[in-house]
């Protein structure tokens, strides 16, 4: 068996999982609904031998708690269990935090961006890797990525990578967008991921790849994390 046909074909499933979710009309629970489909996806892939659970992250101001959509926690982390998957739990007991979004706004971005800052300056030493997972985007990719230090040279038709640009969201540590619509233009599909370098000596700039399907790589990520 080929893993690329899987990772494939993983990827379109989330996809048209997503789609049929359009016939639940309660909002909350067709996006819980889809958050579910990335837990079991991530856990599935790791063999069931990691859990991927949902809950509130322990802040110093309460006013800034909510709900997160996925958790995945370090191996002794402390938690308050309100149920086998909502739980509570410290800030620097996160290994990694996602926010998951149908067709996220900048709205979103912005929103997601701050609560990543928050729950860093909870922690005291380890910091957890905190991203979006995001099935579409409602910003045009270019724009999406200038945002994050990237320029497309329409006349090679590729992104580069702008130094001197400053990075409008620069607390969130991933981005991946599995949106396999094409457009009509020029410039391909929205689906694309975004690492930030996160390493001692880094600027605070992103790799970016648009290597399909970018499930692979979101996956990758996670597989570099559980190895820490």
């Amino acid at each position: 068996m080929k893993f690329e046909e899987y990772f494939h074909y993983t990827e379109k499933l989330l996809n048209a999982q997503s789609n049929v979710a359009e016939v639940i009309q309660h909002m909350g629970i067709r996006g819980k609904v889809r958050e579910f489909f990335v837990k079991e996806i991530i856990e599935k892939h790791f063999n069931n031998k990691v859990t991927i659970s949902r809950g509130i992250v322990n802040l110093d101001n309460e006013e800034d708690e909510g709900q997160i959509d996925l958790i995945l926690t370090s191996d002794y982390a402390l938690v308050a269990a309100f149920t086998p998957e909502d739980i509570g739990v410290n800030a620097e007991d996160c290994k990694m935090v996602i926010e998951v979004k149908t067709n996220a706004t900048s709205a979103d971005i912005v929103a997601f961006n701050k609560r990543a800052k928050t729950i860093k300056q909870n922690c005291l030493e380890d910091k957890p890797i905190c991203g979006m997972f995001c099935y579409k985007i409602d910003i045009l990719k270019t724009t999406l990525l200038e945002r994050f230090g990237y320029d497309y040279d329409s006349e090679f038709e590729i992104y580069t990578f702008d130094g001197n640009r400053a990075f409008d969201y620069p607390h969130i540590d991933f981005f991946v967008c599995i949106d396999q619509t094409e457009f009509d233009d020029f410039t391909g599909t929205s689906e694309f991921f975004l690492r930030k370098d996160t390493s001692e000596q880094s600027d605070g700039s992103y790799d970016l790849s648009e290597n399909l399907p970018a499930l692979k790589d979101f996956l990758k990520m996670i597989k570099g994390i559980l190895k820490q």
